[in-house]
């Protein structure tokens, strides 16, 4: 009887560690954070932008490197002019071993405009507030000037 205990308690705790087990939370839609934050600012605060993920070779200047990693998503908006301190990168990374090197590749962007590329001072001042966010496997730079608070506000409130 106390073996047939026993037996019961220890199936009991490793059910009870099973169910603790830690699960990885679904990421959002990375495009829909995008496309609110469009409808939210609305076309006056929004500056005109365009979509690097349409363009391999633009990609591959901005970001180089990205091109090796798999993304379950992405969405990667720059200013078309690039006097405006603004810019969006956002991917879900499909392996966790790949979070860091991507991480690199947009910090990598940062220390560029920073040292090479913002040639305003309000510009430079923009990149020099840059957010890099690390949430599981999704990985976001956000620029975004005056907005650049509320932006990262709304993006931390997804996880």
């Amino acid at each position: 009887m106390k073996r047939l205990f026993c037996a019961f308690l220890a199936l009991t705790l490793v059910l009870a560690l099973a169910a603790c087990g830690k699960k990885q939370a679904e990421a959002p839609d990375l495009n829909a954070y995008f496309t609110g934050q469009q409808e939210k600012y609305g076309e006056d605060n929004f500056p005109a932008l365009m979509d690097l993920t349409q363009d391999e070779t633009a990609m591959e200047m901005y970001y180089p490197g990205l091109k090796d990693y798999e993304l379950k998503q992405s969405v990667i908006q720059m200013p078309m002019i690039n006097a405006v301190p603004f810019e969006l990168a956002l991917v879900e990374c499909a392996k966790e071993s790949d979070v860091e090197a991507v991480k690199g590749i947009l910090q990598a962007r940062i220390d560029y405009q920073i040292e090479n590329g913002a040639f305003y001072p309000m510009t430079l001042e923009g990149w020099e507030k840059a957010e890099l966010i690390v949430n599981g496997n999704v990985v976001a730079l956000i620029v975004g000037s005056d907005m650049q608070a509320d932006m990262v506000s709304d993006f931390n409130a997804l996880f």
